[in-house]
């Protein structure tokens, strides 16, 4: 994914915010589905990280908010530590009133749904500081996860302690293999995938066989808990 992720940006010119704002607006579809339907009124929060992860996690919150929703986004770090195109994503949800903030003094609040993007497929080794806290500290809600439930480590298919145990998991552009393996299908519920526009022939450059299958939609569910 390291290396769609390259090839995307510098060899087919389609930047890393068209990506986020793909995965951020399939993830506030999936959060109106889990919610019955209708976003409107539904408390929503959002667990957000300083990489691309926490960008998509509030791209999410900025399509929600927008629908109605009361949303709260909590970031896992200061402002400042965020990557330069989450911290736009940030700059938006101040703009339009959604507090996005580091405090990590404060309690969570009560919710109606969680949305996991503190830690996303590069994550390694176990939650820790800020991160570790949140995940300690989260509400008795429903909780989604995007791209992968935080504490689960992909390259090795290792759940690491804090974690957290996702009731459906949002995949982007393609499964990956560890949320099948181990203890981590004991952690994603049901899994979802999300078209973020990455083309075939990326794909055909790294040597894989590949079918669209977002011919329907531009989410498919693949699998049940």
């Amino acid at each position: 994914m390291r290396e769609v992720d390259r090839l995307m940006i510098d060899e087919f010119g389609i930047a890393l915010e068209q990506m986020m704002e793909n995965a951020g607006r399939s993830l506030a579809v999936v959060t109106r589905q889990l919610l019955g339907g209708d976003a409107r009124g539904r408390r929503v929060l959002v667990i957000a990280g300083s990489g691309g992860n926490g960008g998509g996690g509030m791209a999410a919150a900025r399509h929600l908010a927008v629908a109605g929703a009361e949303v709260e986004v909590r970031l896992t770090g200061p402002p400042d530590r965020l990557d330069p195109v989450p911290k736009r994503q940030q700059t938006s949800l101040g703009a339009i009133g959604v507090p996005a903030r580091f405090r990590p003094d404060e309690p969570l609040p009560d919710t109606s749904l969680v949305i996991d993007a503190a830690l996303g497929y590069g994550q390694r080794g176990a939650p820790s500081g800020e991160v570790a806290r949140l995940i300690r500290a989260l509400p008795d809600a429903p909780l989604l996860a995007l791209d992968v439930p935080t504490g689960l480590e992909l390259e090795t298919s290792t759940l690491h302690e804090p974690h957290v145990c996702a009731q459906t998991t949002l995949i982007l552009a393609l499964p990956k293999q560890a949320l099948r393996a181990g203890d981590g299908s004991d952690v994603v519920g049901d899994l979802y995938l999300a078209d973020i526009s990455v083309p075939a022939a990326v794909y055909q450059r790294l040597g894989l066989e590949y079918e669209s299958p977002f011919g329907r939609s531009p989410i498919v569910r693949i699998e049940s808990a």
